[in-house]
């Protein structure tokens, strides 16, 4: 291993053995299962364009048994690959929930930090572009036709789960977008918040 790899090995929920492994490597991705007969999924880092990440409750027939922790990866094909690490009865929550933020983080270093930059550029050069369903002009963004918020009035409400885009002097002009959901929420959200922060700088 170098420094350019980080490999993250998923537990069974019931015992010791390794049930998935997450290879992190600066030219792709690669997603094993070692005691599957399956051929590993390997994405290449060009190849990934979109991930989307939370959490949701799993119900039993009279109370929440358990939760998931999911990850979906996006490739350029428009083909969706899954992580799930199901905790039941608590079983393994803590552990698992430790894996999916690090995988988060992975995903963001190897191959999402150089999307974030490359819109950051465009931005930075006055190129008009769209990220999320979030039109960005260099005077503001909008996200319809007729509306165009400039920068100085754009605030940004920040949740667990999703974050709210809106206009400081009229909230009822506003845009959420849900991690769970949206493809890239958090590359946006990244984004917005470098680029208010500066331009209140130069207010």
């Amino acid at each position: 291993m170098n420094n350019d790899t980080c490999l993250i090995e998923i537990p069974a929920l019931l015992n010791n053995k390794i049930s998935k492994i997450l290879t992190f490597k600066t030219e792709g991705l690669i997603i094993e299962k070692p005691s599957g007969f399956v051929a590993p999924d390997y994405i290449a880092a060009e190849n990934i364009t979109g991930f989307r990440y939370g959490v949701t409750w799993i119900n039993g027939y009279a109370f929440t048994i358990g939760r998931q922790y999911f990850i979906d990866i996006q490739t350029e094909q428009q083909k969706t690959i899954r992580v799930r690490l199901g905790s039941y009865y608590g079983i393994r929550k803590r552990l698992y929930g430790s894996l999916w933020s690090e995988i988060i983080h992975q995903l963001w270093r190897n191959y999402f930090v150089n999307l974030y930059n490359y819109y950051y550029d465009l931005y930075n050069i006055h190129q008009t572009f769209e990220l999320c369903g979030i039109k960005f002009h260099f005077g503001g963004i909008g996200w319809d036709s007729n509306n165009i918020l400039p920068w100085n009035v754009i605030s940004i409400s920040n949740y667990y789960n999703y974050f709210m885009i809106y206009n400081c002097n009229n909230k009822k002009q506003n845009k959420s977008k849900t991690f769970a959901k949206d493809w890239n929420a958090v590359v946006l959200q990244a984004l917005l918040r470098k680029i208010v922060e500066e331009r209140k700088v130069l207010q």
